[in-house]
């Protein structure tokens, strides 16, 4: 019995191995590579009822994460930008069987024709510091050193552009001087092969120069007497014109000498109410004056006898 049992699982897994070699029996594509625009492969065999399937995946995505891309009998397949940085795979495909997937190597700028020199830009007072890469290496490889960077700079004020400088350097590290401090410039870098431009040129980079130490100082100097003159000049002005014409503000200074309506209208109602005096009084005060005025000349009369 256990005979019987080791018999049959040996030729369960001998069915297998010649199920997964007949999965196989197909060969595969020879010599996946991009060249240029373009993956291409050998067919192998001159049978031309093979079809071939053609997948991509690019490198940040996961292993597994393989996009279709097309199916058919030919052994080229033209690629564009939009697949840069990416790897492809092809296998033939007969009769419900397929072979082994092929890898290609990856697409670099070389392949699209769409290399361009990366630059990061980094300033200081009255200087730039410029650093040039390449998208890989490919284009390197390819021209050695033959290649160079054209870089070009010019300024900009007030929106207009000053004439465009270049400088052509095989350094991958350029510093600019003599920049002229507050300033903005901008910057942009293409690739020189045989001392002629070569290719797009990278994305324009503008910055503004800080200023120095020392700049920064006179410039805070200068403002401040600036502005101490100006509250000066404005100051004297005023004590001038104040000077000159203090009369007339006097005169419009001045306040009306006028009762507001609600108290006119209150002190007449008041003096309107006051009771006149009778006539026995009226009397009485004229008798008083004149006694006053009689006795004053009574006095004066005795004075000049005594004299």
């Amino acid at each position: 019995m256990e005979m019987i049992c080791y018999i049959h699982v040996v030729a369960h897994f001998i069915l297998m191995i010649l199920n997964l070699a007949g999965a196989f029996d197909v060969p595969p594509p020879r010599d996946v590579k991009v060249v240029q625009s373009e993956l291409q492969w050998l067919s192998p065999s001159s049978d031309d009822n093979v079809m071939y399937t053609v997948q991509y995946k690019r490198g940040s995505e996961p292993v597994d994460d393989w996009h279709n891309v097309t199916s058919h009998n030919g052994t080229k397949f033209a690629i564009t930008k939009e697949v840069y940085g990416a790897i492809f795979r092809v296998r033939a495909e007969k009769e419900g069987h397929a072979s082994e997937w092929q890898i290609s190597n990856p697409v670099q700028c070389v392949h699209l024709n769409v290399c361009i020199p990366l630059m990061t830009v980094n300033v200081k007072p009255g200087k730039t510091y410029l650093s040039m890469s390449h998208m890989d290496k490919s284009f390197e490889k390819e021209y050695g050193v033959n290649i160079a960077f054209n870089i070009s700079s010019w300024k900009v004020v007030t929106g207009v552009y000053s004439e465009v400088q270049f400088n052509v350097t095989n350094n991958k590290n350029e510093v600019i001087l003599n920049l002229e401090s507050g300033q903005m410039y901008c910057f942009q870098v293409q690739y020189s092969f045989y001392n002629k431009p070569y290719g797009n040129t990278s994305e324009q980079q503008c910055v503004i120069i800080p200023e120095t130490p020392e700049e920064a100082k006179r410039r805070t100097f200068l403002t401040t007497i600036l502005t101490t003159f100006c509250i000066l000049t404005l100051c004297g002005c005023c004590i001038f014109l104040l000077f000159k014409n203090h009369k007339k503000y006097k005169q419009l200074l001045r306040p009306p000498v006028e009762f507001p309506g609600h108290l006119r209208e209150f002190l007449s109602q008041e003096f309107s109410q006051q009771p006149s005096p009778s006539p026995s009084f009226q009397s009485l005060w004229s008798c008083d004056v004149i006694t006053l005025i009689d006795n004053v000349s009574t006095e004066e009369n005795g004075k000049e006898r005594i004299s």
